[in-house]
């Protein structure tokens, strides 16, 4: 038997007329939508295959197969949502450790664990390999010993660099009273611009002023 066919909406049928096996193969295949329209030479009017008696068995069958398909194809999708949440947990988590990690290395200040201890100072000769700076209040200005040099904070930077060319890589920060957190961060920056690799403060006296701290806290040579 010839059909004509005609996609869903379309008010012109396709090609030449179909047989019933060329219909059932293109459902099957998917070039014809169960939706589509079909009208035998018995037929009067137009009739979706779904419901038409020749085919509405057929279109369930592949109605039922695509619908399978389209399921297994939704359950092999992977969400990443919660994959990437958790990158970005863990991005933040290392930022902030890695920050923390280099503040660590650059100022390393007397924990509360090492007030009890009794620091000696250091001999001359172990005191020579360091940088030793120590920043005073004078009247309404602010002096940088640097070892033994008194630098303003514009001379600072140059005085570091010289004697970090010579080989002195560490630093030790005395801290005077009276002086602010603003002079002692000067202090800070200008030796890591300088490039010095580590610096040390004097542990805190309970009397206020300070002591060099112990030996065993400095690097060895």
């Amino acid at each position: 038997m010839a059909w004509r066919l005609r996609h869903e909406g379309s008010p012109q049928p396709i090609g030449q007329p179909l047989s019933t096996e060329q219909i059932v193969e293109g459902m099957k295949d998917g070039v014809y939508a169960t939706s589509d329209e079909v009208k035998g030479p018995a037929d009067a009017k137009w009739t979706k295959l779904e419901k038409h008696p020749h085919f509405a068995e057929v279109a369930e069958v592949v109605h039922a197969i695509n619908e399978q398909v389209e399921h297994e194809v939704d359950d092999n999708n992977i969400d990443m949502n919660p994959l990437i949440d958790v990158c970005l947990v863990l991005l933040v988590f290392f930022i902030l450790a890695t920050t923390m990690s280099v503040m660590e290395k650059v100022m390393q200040l007397p924990s509360n664990k090492q007030s009890n201890l009794k620091p000696r100072p250091l001999t001359p000769e172990q005191a020579q390999k360091y940088i030793m700076v120590k920043v005073e209040k004078k009247g309404s200005e602010t002096i940088y010993n640097v070892n033994d040099y008194a630098a303003t904070e514009d001379k600072l930077g140059r005085e570091l660099e010289r004697l970090v060319r010579e080989g002195k890589t560490e630093m030790i920060l005395d801290v005077g009273p009276g002086v602010d957190f603003g002079s002692y961060t000067v202090a800070v920056d200008k030796a890591r611009e300088a490039r010095i690799d580590k610096i040390l403060t004097k542990a805190p006296n309970k009397g206020g002023g300070s002591k060099t701290a112990p030996p065993a806290k400095a690097p060895a040579k």
